[in-house]
């Protein structure tokens, strides 16, 4: 028993020994095995404007929804947008949809918008695009549109690819047919040049 307990004794006496100076080994070759850091590379960093931020009140891709007084559904879409002194408020990149109670929808693109919600308007200027459900493909520099009633207007003559072939014109307009608050039509008128491209 007691030649047992000296071998014993003895063991774990070099296992305190060897087993620190091991994990000392250890740790050596993980710091030389790993790759060196660069002190001196400045850390990636987000180039902002923190002064800029604070004085201005803006708006990150807000969204403004509702329903005209005719069943008119709309939504306005922007990628920034800033409060206006006079109300309303001013927006980069915008987009808004229109879909009437008839089915038809209109989906426009600018650079630049305005709304007054109090007003019940909405500029877009920069460049228009527009897409309808119709096959229309309009592009002017300025609309103007109702939020209280489906009324759409350019600030401008027109350029529009039709499903029957191009039309320029000095202005166009969406609102609800005569007597029918229901049913909308797409009107071109201020000297329309049609050029028709009848199908093969």
């Amino acid at each position: 028993m007691s030649e047992q307990t000296d071998l014993r004794t003895l063991l774990v006496f070099w296992l305190k020994i060897l087993l620190p100076l091991a994990a000392l080994v250890i740790l050596s070759t993980l710091f030389l095995v790993s790759r060196r850091i660069d002190t001196e590379e400045t850390l990636p960093y987000a180039e902002v404007d923190v002064d800029a931020l604070a004085r201005e009140q803006r708006l990150t891709a807000p969204e403004y929804s509702g329903v005209t007084g005719d069943g008119t559904t709309f939504l306005v879409r922007a990628g920034v947008a800033r409060p206006l002194a006079d109300g309303g408020g001013l927006a980069e990149s915008v987009t808004a949809e229109l879909e009437t109670t008839d089915g038809l929808n209109l989906t426009m693109a600018a650079g630049t918008g305005s709304m007054d919600p109090a007003a019940g308007g909405l500029l877009l200027t920069g460049g228009v695009h527009i897409e309808t459900s119709t096959g229309y493909t309009i592009d002017t520099q300025g609309l103007s549109a109702s939020t209280s009633v489906t009324e759409v207007h350019s600030e401008g003559a027109i350029r529009a690819l039709a499903p029957f072939g191009t039309l320029e014109a000095g202005a166009m307009s969406l609102a609800a047919t005569d007597g029918d608050a229901k049913a909308y039509v797409l009107v071109f008128n201020q000297g329309v040049k049609l050029i028709y491209e009848p199908e093969n």
